[in-house]
């Protein structure tokens, strides 16, 4: 397949004149098409060109359909929106009408609540005094058929000869919703199709009459008589959705198009609203406008078919114009596609490889030409670039590496634990309980940090090793040291780097109490964030530290203090809090690590922040 139209026809002119190309150029006595690498670009290039073309002729076909509905919808709300505006414009006089009556107290209202009764002289000069009251609001207004006033106690005022219907007489004595102060509209269809505009009469609080301004029968039919494009339609219908007025008026009364007709309106809200619907099998272009002012809904139809027949027309040219053009491209292809085309797919293949992630892909190619260069060049550029990769993150393992061990090895642990044996037991002969204690902590310690098979732990045993350092160092502060933990029992499996918490601790006593002979705390808070974070918190009551001492120590810079013992007190303290963060980021990721907050002579507060991991198994 190379070329289709838009609506599934293919034309057979352009094929058979692309197959009489393709065939000269490609099949012989002695191979197939698909034999030669031509015959192959021939295919290629046909592909890519349909998949070129396709999309712009669909689009320029798409354009031009949604520009002749944008129009034709414009156009279409315009005409119901001037259409609903001229009869607004007479509702709204007739209800000016009304209010006038109504609120006529010496004219109306005294004359509806009088008590003469016919054939008196005074009731006939407040029936005549009334009725050409009426006629005096309805003289100017030609679209005003009859006004009626019509008293609760069965007092009746109307202008013109022909009285009003009776049956409207007991329906506003039925609709409880009329005694409303406020213009009522109704469409009478089951007698004379007949507008009213309905406006209680009230006295005293009191409704004693209604008056109805009956509308001429061919109003609604005059209004909206616009026809705004060949084969549409326009149909009003009410608040309660009966059908005012059709296009087709044969059609009012049937209840196929009610039906239809309800289909369409499946929402009802102030304003535009505009769809295509299929109806019987056919699909229409409607515009609904539903009027706030009447509560009337009025919808335009158009069918499909006939507002797009001018499109259909550019979809055949389009097609043809695709055609031309499809066959002279490749014809130009098949000169100059050669055997270079398939080195660079090649190339361009291997750095698609490389784009995903796959750096070890290489392209294939033996030939000599431009293409082999940019290819040898492309190779070795890529070799060398591995490599560099694969020594930074040798040289950034042996970095992280180093600095670990750095920790671990600032003293010699084995000639170190093997004297706090000795120790230990000279302590234990002379009965030293302190320093048997001490040096039975140490030598803990220290085996836990010579210890290399395991660099991740569980919080449970790093706070283990933390007991055993605050055991040694209570000797040093006496009863000026109080550590408080709490923990909570849920985390205490997750897993942390060895050397983590300790660290942190020791910083606490040595440099926020180490300087003071007040009583000291340090309060370690481990919990959890949520399930995929732990929170380990040391804080101490000590100096504190200010924001500029901070950002010196997160940096291991010495930074401004006075004295040079308490730049080189921070700049200790520093290394190993910058130490434990970048191991955290190291072992983690950067979303996670050391953060320090602290007030001046208040207190000092370290937050590790891990994630919740444990051991498999």
């Amino acid at each position: 397949m190379l070329v289709h139209s838009l609506d599934g026809s293919f034309p057979r002119a352009n094929y058979s004149a692309i197959m009489y190309i393709y065939k000269s150029q490609y099949y012989s006595d002695t191979e197939g098409p698909m034999r030669t690498i031509q015959g192959k670009m021939f295919i290629a290039f046909s592909v890519v060109i349909c998949l070129a073309i396709v999309p712009i002729a669909y689009s320029a076909y798409w354009n031009s359909s949604k520009v002749i509905e944008r129009n034709a919808i414009a156009y279409i709300s315009e005409r119901i929106s001037s259409a609903n505006g001229d009869l607004q414009s007479m509702i709204e006089d007739a209800d000016k009408i009304s209010k006038v009556i109504t609120s006529s107290k010496d004219i109306i209202q005294n004359i509806v609540m009088s008590g003469t009764e016919a054939p008196a002289y005074d009731w006939f000069m407040e029936k005549k005094a009334a009725e050409d009251f009426l006629s005096s609001m309805a003289a100017y207004k030609p679209f005003i058929e009859r006004i009626t006033v019509a008293g609760t106690n069965g007092k009746l005022f109307q202008t013109g000869n022909r009285r009003i219907n009776p049956e409207v007489i007991d329906m506003l004595k039925s609709e409880p919703s009329l005694m409303q102060n406020k213009k009522h509209l109704r469409y009478d269809s089951s007698v004379e199709g007949k507008m009213m505009l309905i406006r209680p009469v009230s006295q005293g609080g009191q409704v004693i009459g209604y008056c109805i301004v009956e509308f001429d029968p061919g109003i609604v039919r005059k209004v909206f008589d616009i026809e705004p494009l060949a084969d549409s339609m326009v149909a009003v219908l009410d608040e309660f959705r009966n059908i005012m007025y059709h296009t087709h008026p044969e059609l009012i009364r049937m209840p196929a198009a009610d039906t239809s007709l309800r289909q369409i309106i499946q929402s009802k809200s102030d304003g535009f609203e505009n769809k295509v619907v299929t109806v019987d099998g056919i699909p229409y272009l409607t515009v609904q406008f539903s009027s706030g002012f009447t509560g009337w809904t009025t919808i335009g139809m158009v069918p499909l078919r006939s507002l797009l027949s001018e499109v259909h027309n550019i979809r055949d040219q389009i097609i043809t114009i695709a055609a031309i053009v499809l066959v002279a491209v490749l014809i130009v292809s098949i000169v100059l596609s050669n055997q270079i085309t398939r080195n660079i797919k090649r190339l361009r293949n291997a750095m698609r490889l490389v784009r995903e992630g796959h750096l070890n892909a290489r392209p294939r190619i033996r030939s000599s030409d431009e293409v082999g260069q940019l290819s040898e060049m492309f190779t070795s550029m890529m070799s060398r670039l591995q490599d560099s990769m694969n020594e930074t993150q040798a040289r950034e393992r042996q970095k992280r590496e180093a600095e670990y061990k750095a920790l671990q090895a600032q003293i010699n642990p084995h000639f170190l634990y093997n004297t706090l044996n000795t120790i230990k037991y000279l302590a234990r002969i002379q009965h030293a309980r302190n320093i048997e204690e001490i040096s039975e902590s140490l030598i803990e310690i220290m085996r836990f940090a010579i210890d290399s098979s395991r660099e991740m732990i569980t919080i449970r045993e790093e706070l283990e090793q933390v007991n055993r350092y605050i055991s040694i160092q209570k000797f040093k502060f006496l009863d000026r040291l109080t550590v408080v933990a709490d923990t909570e029992e849920t985390v205490l499996d997750c897993l942390i780097p060895k050397l983590t918490l300790q660290p942190v601790v020791e910083n606490a006593l040595h440099h926020g109490l180490g300087g003071s002979t007040a009583q000291g705390t340090v309060r370690i808070r481990i919990y959890g964030e949520g399930r995929e974070r732990v929170k380990l918190d040391v804080t101490d009551n000590g100096t504190g530290i200010s924001e500029e001492q901070i950002a010196d120590i997160l940096n291991n810079e010495p930074g401004n203090g006075a004295g040079t013992d308490a730049v080189q007190s921070r700049s200790n303290a520093g290394i190993g809090l910058k130490n434990v963060n970048e191991r955290i980021k190291f072992a983690f990721g950067d979303k996670y690590g050391l953060s320090l907050y602290s007030q001046p002579g208040e207190f000092t507060t370290v937050e590790l922040t891990l994630p919740q991991q444990r051991r498999l198994g």
